[in-house]
């Protein structure tokens, strides 16, 4: 055994002598996490004394071609939010990846940059961001992006019995959270709400979350916050497989195909997954929660230029995505079934002399049949069949300019939408009670501006001052015309009568903010203060969903438009210790924020069904607080945090679904590709608004509960194969909480084994 290592450090020597004798010689590596194992894009490598440099690729791959190599050669690698680290020549050769160690505060500059494509939220105005990395998704054994959200303090995350998650920020509503697609708007135009659980965590780099209403550069949709899914430019892969069996019965597969040819990128994704629940307390064949899915997404994109790391500078990308659910309730004897599909385009940078350039499209479409019962005594007690089919189209252009006291960013958006929908009631006898039938048709027109302008910083601590506007105007038309016939027996039917409602709304938003940065090496610091108003309109599930659908002595709620004026003050304090007993930094973040409301739009949700009516109350409001510490220890193999937030409603009823606090406590483990993570929460009380299984609707109060999860991920590397094993345990206190029948926080467990090539 000792001879033969001896011969391979012989046969290694003669090899390095051999380089280093040459006049030419090729410098290749990968540039990794030290804790993570992850690769490390934009790492700046360069050698000083020759002035050369590269910059690692997405894959954290570098390649350098020196001339007249000299062993004692210092080779630097930076990053910006990494140590630097210096290594002579020889040893770099000796050394198949290198590790870097990651920093609390980032460093102010680097040598070069190895520039990645700039956040969606740095074109508005400043507020409260989190941007998650992906890497976490596998490192961490998260089952979907739901599960990765639900660690944040101020976002909770709802499933219903079809399966579809929905993110809910700051108290609000799912349907007032924008999600994006490389900014292109992914919500349905139907009801404004997307399913969070479709997101593909493997082909994306990260995802970019804005807390709060001060948003114009999205529109009435971001109501309360923004979603933003950055895809990668490139995946590490030409073939992935998964499989994730579970609680319920879970059996989820997944395959994914990625090819590179130049600077043209195409790939798909198919994932295929069912489930079971049961209400308890129901005989055998009336019991069953049975979900299905199925979705499908295909990508091309072509960079025209490129950076220095590979990121896209100048790019067009296509997308397809197309998502089928099949959800069937025993107990009730209600089922659902939709079919969702968009197509998107963005070209994003240089054309000729227009610079800075941003120009999307996209068009959805979507078909869902819907068989609810519903309880309206003594008369007409039955089944409502619903058929929608909804079209989209959407266009978005903005442009950036660098004037002499501010940057500018200008776009302009454009949707314009239609509904179909036919419902038919019939009553246990088989007896039709009546049917309706309508077209609903949306324009809306957007534009805004948002200007950036900055003041000299005084020096020392203080790095920047900003002051920042931004305005928005919305017009919005709806037409629509519905058929509503009489009550008809099975001898007397007579011709609808076609009625046209016409709804025109303009409303003009502006919002202001102040900003301030600094830092002095060991300390940093960031603060700002928004003020301003926002508007959001009634969509179209919600003119057609009223409570009055289900229960004839219901009031037609007021379909105007909804309106927030916000107030919210942030800060973000760092510091950097370098304790030798183990302590690397902290941080510490605060907010504080309040929404006034007019004209709020509240859901009921059904028992038992995915499927929500609307209603409106005149005044809300909401105050809270938020707050996160983090602890690194050990150079940053250990992180501890702390999350809590705290909301103070006018009247919960306003908020349904909506708890009044959440602690988290997160502790994470990284250590040599190794990840291990607790997450301990408490979520305070919430009230739900319920339609009564005997008819007519009422409010439940859902108790506080404190419980754990366990998330656990490593991936293996053999020679060009991945091995990615992740197990995620929720609900380890086992708490048997049942709303209308059905338990929400029992035990549960997943486990996912992932294949790359």
């Amino acid at each position: 055994m000792f001879g033969t290592k001896l011969i391979s450090g012989f046969a290694l020597l003669l090899s390095l002598l051999n380089f280093l004798s040459a006049e030419e010689l090729v410098l290749e590596g990968k540039v990794r996490d030290a804790n993570t194992h992850r690769d490390i894009p934009g790492v700046n490598v360069y050698i000083r004394e020759l002035n050369i440099g590269a910059v690692t690729n997405t894959f954290g791959q570098f390649r350098l071609t020196i001339v007249n190599p000299d062993p004692e050669m210092v080779v630097t690698f930076q990053h910006v939010a990494y140590d630097t680290l210096e290594l002579m020549l020889e040893e770099v050769l000796m050394r198949k990846t290198l590790d870097l160690q990651e920093r609390v505060i980032a460093a102010p500059e680097v040598l070069v940059v190895g520039a990645k494509d700039a956040p969606e939220f740095d074109k508005d105005l400043p507020q409260t961001v989190s941007v998650i990395d992906a890497w976490m998704f596998d490192l961490r054994g998260y089952t979907d992006a739901g599960d990765l959200l639900k660690t944040d303090h101020s976002i909770q995350v709802d499933e219903d019995l079809a399966g579809k998650k929905t993110v809910s920020i700051r108290g609000g509503s799912p349907d007032e959270v924008l999600v994006l697609y490389n900014g292109i708007r992914m919500n349905s135009s139907l009801d404004n709400i997307y399913d969070i659980s479709l997101v593909d965590l493997s082909d994306i780099q990260r995802l970019e979350v804005i807390k709060g209403s001060n948003s114009a550069l999205y529109g009435p949709q971001a109501f309360s916050g923004v979603i933003n899914v950055a895809p990668r430019a490139q995946q590490d892969y030409n073939i992935r497989v998964q499989q994730r069996i579970g609680s319920y019965k879970t059996n989820d597969q997944g395959l994914h195909l990625f090819k590179k040819a130049g600077q043209f990128y195409g790939g798909y994704s198919f994932q295929k997954g069912s489930s079971e629940r049961e209400f308890s307390a129901e005989p055998p064949g009336e019991r069953l929660l049975k979900n299905a899915s199925e979705y499908h997404t295909a990508s091309a994109a072509y960079n025209f230029s490129e950076t220095a790391s590979g990121a896209p500078a100048t790019s067009l990308r296509f997308l397809y995505l197309r998502s089928d659910m099949d959800y069937q309730n025993q107990r009730d004897r209600e089922n659902l079934s939709s079919s969702n599909q968009m197509i998107t385009t963005r070209f994003n940078g240089d054309a000729g002399k227009l610079k800075n350039f941003s120009l999307s499209a996209a068009y959805q479409w979507s078909e869902e049949d819907q068989h609810l019962r519903f309880y309206s005594p003594p008369s007409d007690s039955g089944f409502l069949n619903r058929a929608i089919e909804d079209h989209s189209w959407l266009f978005n252009a903005h442009k950036s300019f660098g004037l002499k006291y501010a940057d500018v960013l200008v776009g302009y958006q454009f949707q314009r939408s239609q509904l179909d929908f036919g419902d038919q009631r019939t009553t246990f006898a088989s007896l039709l009670l009546g049917s309706e039938s309508a077209e609903l048709g949306r324009m809306h027109h957007g534009i805004f501006s948002v200007a950036k302008m900055a003041a000299p910083a005084p020096g020392g601590f203080i790095h920047s001052l900003g002051f920042d506007v931004s305005f928005r105007y919305d017009m919005v038309q709806d037409r629509q015309i519905s058929s509503q016939p009489p009550m008809v027996d099975a001898s007397f039917v007579r011709d609808p009568n076609e009625l046209v409602f016409n709804n025109s709304w303009q409303e003009g938003t502006i919002k202001f903010s102040n900003s301030l940065s600094g830092s002095d090496g060991r300390y940093a610091f960031k603060g700002f203060l928004n003020v301003g108003n926002n508007v959001k309109f009634p969509s179209l599930m919600q003119q057609i969903s009223t409570r009055e659908l289900l229960s004839s002595a219901a009031t037609q709620p007021d379909l105007q438009p909804e309106r927030n004026h916000s107030l919210e003050i942030g800060v973000d304090l760092s510091r950097e210790v370098r304790n030798p007993s183990g302590l690397l930094g902290w941080q510490i973040t605060g907010n504080f924020f309040r929404n006034a409301y007019d004209n709020k739009f509240i859901t009921y949700f059904l028992p038992g069904t995915p499927v929500a009516v609307y209603d409106n109350v005149k005044n809300a409001s909401i105050n809270g607080f938020e707050t996160k510490s983090s602890l690194f220890l050990f150079r940053k193999r250990m992180t501890m945090e702390f999350g809590a937030s705290r909301y103070y409603f006018s009247d919960r009823s306003a908020f349904p679904f909506k708890y009044d606090r959440k602690l988290v406590y997160n502790i994470m483990l990284d250590q040599s590709g190794y990840s291990l993570q607790f997450h301990v929460f408490k979520e305070g009380e919430q009230i739900a608004r319920l339609r009564n299984r005997n008819g007519g609707f009422s409010e439940v109060r859902v108790p506080g509960f404190t419980n754990m999860d366990l998330h656990f991920g490593k991936a293996f590397r053999i020679k060009e194969v991945k091995l990615i094993l992740n197990a995620s345990l929720r609900n380890l206190l086992d708490d048997d909480f049942t709303l209308e029948g059905l338990p929400l926080r029992e035990r549960r467990y997943y486990l996912t084994l992932g294949l790359q090539y």
